[in-house]
């Protein structure tokens, strides 16, 4: 008997340990919003950072493109993170912003993901989508100098969509792959700000008439085509899980043991 409850316990701890999830967040992800919640109006972010951000004005948790999403409805829903710190962006003068989406209604200047800096007034970071219908990519990287590209966007269908910046030119992702770019030449600003998912300019302006947004992400440094392509096709936060053949013969091998 006190073999068998010694075997038992043993069994439960290799299990727990071999089936352990680890995670590995890269040091130059600013922020990371999943919107994998299922209610509420508060959404995790899964980087270092542990920022907040949150729903309003009718933003609200449905099904999306990796797990959970985060509805924009009636032209004003916005997702907001407030005091949100762009010091990451002095050492490197990079960044890329992304996120998947997918539009449902447009009749505007939509926004996916913008940041507005405090201390340089407007419209310094903006993913966007312009008033065409079908719209076409919209951007603003670092300055407020627009930019519209020529790729067409389908209604009711995901897209990955990213742009980063190297210190000269913005290069503008869609579904991996690199549709336009633009040369900028600035020195992105940094200090506090409020980043915006939904929205183009501040909460309200220019949001989403009617879409979800997922996976938002913000890094310090300009990702490459096969990073972004990877990322698009993985996820930004990679996990370690014991493979189910090995865990059934290693279980099967202490049964026979015991």
């Amino acid at each position: 008997m006190a073999r068998h409850i010694t075997f038992y316990l043993v069994a439960v701890f290799v299990f727990g340990t071999i089936t352990m999830v680890s995670a590995d967040v890269p040091k130059d992800l600013m922020i990371y919003l999943p919107f994998d919640e299922k209610s509420g109006t508060t959404a995790k972010d899964l980087s270092n950072s542990k920022y907040v951000g949150k729903l309003k004005d009718g933003a609200k948790f449905v099904g999306g493109k990796v797990n959970n999403a985060v509805e924009m409805v009636g032209g004003k829903s916005v997702v907001t993170v407030e005091d949100f710190n762009l010091a990451p962006l002095k050492g490197t003068n990079q960044i890329t912003i992304g996120a998947w989406f997918k539009v449902i209604k447009h009749n505007q200047w939509d926004g996916v993901v913008s940041i507005e800096a405090d201390v340089a007034g407007c419209c310094e970071f903006r993913l966007m989508l312009n008033q065409d219908n079908p719209p076409k990519p919209f951007w603003n990287m670092g300055h407020h100098k627009d930019r519209t590209g020529k790729f067409v966007f389908t209604m009711n269908r995901w897209y990955h969509y990213a742009m980063t910046y190297d210190g000269k030119k913005a290069r503008i992702y869609v579904d991996g792959k690199e549709t336009e770019s633009s040369d900028e030449n600035v020195k992105l600003p940094t200090g506090k700000g409020l980043l915006m998912v939904g929205a183009g300019e501040k909460p309200g302006t220019w949001a989403m008439e009617s879409g979800i947004i997922d996976e938002v992400f913000v890094s310090n440094r300009q990702l490459k085509t096969t990073e972004i392509a990877k990322v698009m096709k993985e996820g930004l936060i990679t996990t370690a899980v014991a493979p189910k053949g090995k865990l059934t013969a290693m279980w099967s091998d202490m049964k026979r043991h015991r």
